[in-house]
């Protein structure tokens, strides 16, 4: 019986597994994840800055709405003018709506649209000092002996890529300046190690599109990467801009830490067509407020055009509608005057020379 139950054990030790944290080449164990030094910056250090002038882009949309507005109420007053002795007064006051309709769109909407586009606009992004490890803590003094007697630990934190050594930081504070405001936020992990698995299981499947988020799921924060990639609420311009260090800032933008104690103050520098009035809202959506499920629901709004690009086909729209809007108004107050005697417009009584 005995030598029975050492035959059924065999197997199950023949079987068992090495520890899922290492795996053996030759005569060293070398641990699956490798650690890595987290990322400390002592001063500001900027990281990305654009060479778009989004100011200059958005007075020249502000400028041709405006002449786009006043252009579309010429028209308007053109058309007016014209048909008042044929078209009944509900008619009229209705042309009379819609011209005030026009100019408040191209006025007041176009602004504030302008505005909400220019948020988007990263124009400088720059790290800023975390506080430091006490040194003279008992987990520092630990760390430090561990990593003097362990010289192959060294190694592996020196190889490590900036990916490893991001998602190693516990907190990474951020500025990000737009085009009319400049935001402060910290980058943390999201979850704990606990809850790792059932968060990467609901994102595979989300990702997917097998199912919608749970309650728990849907309530957790938006990583910064689905904010920034599907939702497209910061656009950094690559092909246009500066970056002293590509490699960060990719991590950056793809990591999936999230935004927290964020603060939003109005840029004081912004000009007209930028500023935001004393005590009203900057425009743009809270980081730190946005959850998984507001990027699950609002994944089909995605906008990957730049912000100037968008702003200045915003301008040209305006001024094109406005100029449409005066040119029929011109046609009718032409053909009034084209009438003849028997009340038939014809080209021959406009006297053109």
């Amino acid at each position: 019986q005995q030598q029975q139950q050492q035959q059924q054990l065999q197997p199950q030790v023949a079987a068992a597994p090495a520890t899922p944290t290492a795996t053996q080449h030759g005569s060293l164990v070398l641990p699956k994840q490798r650690r890595a030094r987290p990322l400390i910056f002592t001063q500001n250090f900027m990281l990305y800055r654009s060479t778009v002038d989004i100011q200059e882009a958005a007075d020249a949309a502000r400028r041709r709405c405006q002449v786009g507005a006043a252009l579309g109420a010429g028209g308007f007053a053109g058309l007016l003018a014209s048909v008042s002795s044929i078209v009944p007064l509900p008619a009229l006051l209705m042309l009379v709506g819609g011209a005030m309709a026009n100019g408040y769109v191209l006025t007041v909407i176009a602004q504030r649209l302008i505005r909400n586009i220019a948020a988007r606009h990263v124009e400088r992004l720059t790290l800023l000092p975390v506080p430091e490890v006490d040194q003279s803590s008992p987990d520092a003094e630990d760390k430090d002996k561990a990593d003097k007697e362990d010289g192959f630990r060294s190694v592996l934190f020196d190889a490590a890529t900036v990916e490893e050594r991001l998602r190693a930081t516990s907190e990474l504070r951020l500025e990000v300046r737009t085009g009319n405001a400049d935001r402060w936020f910290s980058l943390i992990d999201a979850l704990s190690p606990a809850d790792g698995a059932n968060c990467g299981e609901s994102r595979f499947a989300e990702e997917l599109g097998e199912g919608t988020l749970n309650g728990a799921a849907a309530a957790q924060p938006a990583p910064l990467a689905d904010l920034i990639g599907k939702l497209g609420l910061l656009h950094v311009n690559l092909e246009a801009g500066t970056c002293t260090d590509q490699a960060l800032l990719d991590a950056i933008l793809h990591t999936s830490k999230v935004a927290v104690d964020e603060r939003v103050e109005s840029r004081p520098d912004a000009g007209a067509a930028l500023a935001v009035a004393p005590g009203s809202t900057v425009p743009g959506p809270m980081l730190s407020d946005l959850t998984r499920g507001d990027v699950a629901e609002a994944k089909s709004m995605t906008v990957t055009e730049a912000p100037a690009e968008t702003i200045e086909k915003l301008g040209r729209r305006a001024l094109l509608g406005g100029t449409s809007v005066f040119v029929a108004g011109g046609l009718f107050v032409a053909g009034e005057a084209a009438r003849g005697e028997d009340g038939v417009a014809r080209w021959n009584n406009l006297n053109l020379p």
